[in-house]
């Protein structure tokens, strides 16, 4: 038979109730976080962090209208957007041939004006392979047809450019922005919305555009002939208005400063032919070559993103005397 165990030593039970009361005090300590204030105090902390954070990072994307990195200051004159030149509406696609040079159907091209400076007293090195144009959703642009594609410039010298990007504005794509990256930096800088594609438009309704006699000034007709015939390529679809049967595509202008007065009930001569320049799908010539009723929607590029006010005036000079 085994002998009892020996009671305990004085003091030892004292001694084990003052660790117990130790490890529960340690044990309460540790878990300071679990109280509600606490964790509502954390919790306010992350956001904060995490709001500084995204701030922090939206900065670094604040657009610009000059910037100067390692001595090359680069402002931004200009953004300006081009209209879709093939899309006109109802799924007809505008042959390339008719317009080379210009975006591909569905997509509109948005030319930048860059005035270049070295700010620095060496050598600076300008190259527009540096500028991309950057959506909030989707892929990033390259640019193309810089007039300015990359130049050595002395200290002091000045340059003007511009660089071209061309996207597909029919797909979502948010914000957008130019970013320059220059060595181990980069710059933003902004970019306008661009215009609206011509078969997203609302057709129809009985609004008409400003009066064309107040947007713009005396018209030279010299001046417009050869803007006819050569920069804006009038004559490739609608001929040479002394030739008959000469047209293409389009009608022919032998008499249009007389018969744009009768196409449009009330409507002025110059109002009619403009708005035909601007938004060619406005109206639609009853008669085109051969005889045949003309496209419907109208196969002409619109022109109101290229022609100016001065080039619309004068084309309006020569159009008009056309009787």
């Amino acid at each position: 038979m085994s002998a009892p165990a020996p009671p305990d030593a004085p003091g030892r039970g004292a001694a084990r109730r003052q660790t117990a009361r130790e490890r529960k005090t340690l044990s309460a300590s540790l878990r300071w976080w679990a109280k509600p204030g606490v964790l509502i105090f954390l919790g306010v902390l992350g956001l904060a962090v995490a709001g500084w954070a995204l701030l922090i990072q939206a900065t670094r994307r604040l657009p610009v209208q000059d910037a100067t990195i390692d001595g090359l200051n680069v402002r931004l004159g200009e953004a300006r957007w081009i209209l879709d030149q093939m899309d006109h509406g109802e799924n007809f696609k505008q042959p390339a041939t008719m317009m080379p040079d210009m975006p591909a159907w569905g997509s509109q091209r948005v030319t930048m004006y860059l005035a270049l400076e070295n700010r620095a007293e060496d050598l600076r090195e300008y190259r527009g392979e540096e500028f991309f144009l950057v959506p909030e959703i989707g892929e990033e642009v390259p640019p193309f047809g810089a007039v300015i594609g990359q130049a050595t410039l002395e200290p002091g010298q000045t340059i003007n450019t511009a660089i071209h990007f061309d996207i597909d504005t029919r797909e979502p794509h948010g914000r957008l922005l130019v970013e320059w990256r220059h060595g181990k930096k980069t710059a933003y800088f902004p970019v306008p919305e661009p215009a609206e594609h011509y078969h997203l438009r609302p057709r129809g309704g009985d609004d008409l555009p400003p009066d064309a006699r107040f947007l713009m000034g005396i018209g030279k007709a010299a001046r417009g002939e050869r803007l006819y015939a050569g920069i804006y390529g009038c004559a490739a679809c609608h001929g040479d208005p002394s030739v008959p049967g000469s047209n293409n595509i389009g009608p022919h202008l032998a008499k249009i400063g007389t018969l744009a007065a009768k196409r449009i009930d009330g409507m002025r001569p110059e109002q009619y032919i403009y708005e035909s320049i601007v938004q060619p799908g406005a109206f639609i010539a009853p008669e085109c070559k051969g005889g045949v009723p003309c496209e419907n929607p109208s196969a002409m590029p619109e022109y109101a993103s290229l022609v100016t006010n001065q080039d619309a005036a004068d084309l309006l000079a020569f159009l008009l005397e056309l009787q």
